[in-house]
């Protein structure tokens, strides 16, 4: 006896790259017993109602054996209890021919009503969360990929892939093709290759800005700012880079009392997360105590500057720039 297939597909998450690969599938399944075009509806919640809902999904397969319905947006066809009650009742309603993908391109809590209900369905519907990768999982995820396509990234070249995409799924899928081509599939990526074929995407990092001054690299610096620029007032930006000082300092003290201190260690004598502690540690080699407080004395008399009208903000920096990295 053959296993009865759900009736609903609830899949939902901030992934929205591996939603629209999910969808994608759904489809292929149907056109392996039938027409795409004559079996498959896309519905957007937004834009839809009720009852074409209710019309659609009851269709008859057209000589396959399922069709597909994918609803975009299908909290938008339930706003209110009331409203709430219509849609399950519609959704408790499609026949077994018809497979109903739920899109839900959002995180969910276990207590969302929507899961509650998907609970109470048993095996007619079919839950599975898309949640987007993060740190390490973004890593694993760049690698994988890449063994699918016939390559392979080593793990340094993977995190470095991460951090430039700034995490985005779509986004590094694209690099991972055109980086797996320039290796010629013959040997693994690596973050030198990163770096020299794909371009950050981070939206405004302070830190890649101050990577570069420590580096004493001024044309990246000089970019970096100016492309901050863009998307941050001069003064809010320039408090970002007062702060990413201030914990320089704070993060060479802790490592000249123990300088086998790790991140995690530190972070937390200073109450502040992790993360940007763990950024920072490899910064510090660039800067004495002595040379960080004299920039940071620095740092605050050209904000006395600024905020006093004696100089144009994005001219002080570039002044600030020039002269931290040379």
């Amino acid at each position: 006896m053959s296993k009865t297939k759900p009736t609903i597909y609830l899949f939902y998450g901030d992934d929205e790259y591996a939603l629209q690969g999910a969808a994608n599938m759904l489809k292929a399944k149907v056109a392996q017993s039938g027409s795409v075009d004559m079996n498959v509806t896309t519905l957007d919640g937004s834009t839809t109602t009720l009852e074409k809902l209710t019309s659609i999904t009851h269709v008859m397969p057209f000589l396959a054996e399922r069709r597909a319905v994918i609803l975009v947006n299908p909290l938008a066809l339930s706003k209110g209890s009331g409203q709430r009650k219509k849609f399950l009742s519609a959704l408790e309603t499609i026949p077994p021919s018809t497979a109903c993908m739920l899109k839900v391109e959002r995180d969910l809590k276990p207590s969302h009503w929507l899961l509650k209900w998907a609970r109470e369905q048993g095996g007619r519907v079919f839950v599975k969360a898309y949640p987007l990768p993060k740190g390490h999982n973004m890593t694993r995820w760049i690698q994988d990929k890449a063994r699918e396509s016939g390559g392979e990234f080593s793990r340094q070249g993977a995190a470095r892939l991460a951090v430039l995409v700034n995490e985005n799924p779509r986004m590094a899928a694209k690099e991972i093709e055109k980086l797996l081509a320039y290796a010629n599939y013959e040997r693994p990526v690596t973050a030198e290759d990163v770096d020299a074929l794909t371009p950050d995407v981070r939206p405004g990092d302070v830190f890649a800005m101050v990577d570069a001054i420590g580096y004493r690299n001024s044309e990246k610096a000089t970019r970096m700012l100016h492309r901050l620029l863009a998307e941050s007032h001069p003064l809010q930006l320039y408090g970002m880079i007062i702060r990413q000082f201030r914990l320089l300092i704070q993060v060479r003290e802790e490592l000249d009392k123990n300088p086998r201190a790790n991140y995690q260690d530190i972070a937390k004598k200073m109450g502040s997360h992790p993360y940007p502690i763990k950024k920072i540690i490899p910064q510090t080699r660039f800067f004495t105590l002595k040379s960080l407080e004299k920039i940071y004395h620095q740092l605050l008399e050209t904000d006395e500057d600024i905020k006093t009208g004696k100089i144009e903000p994005t001219l002080a920096m570039d002044i600030l720039i020039a002269e931290l990295t040379g």
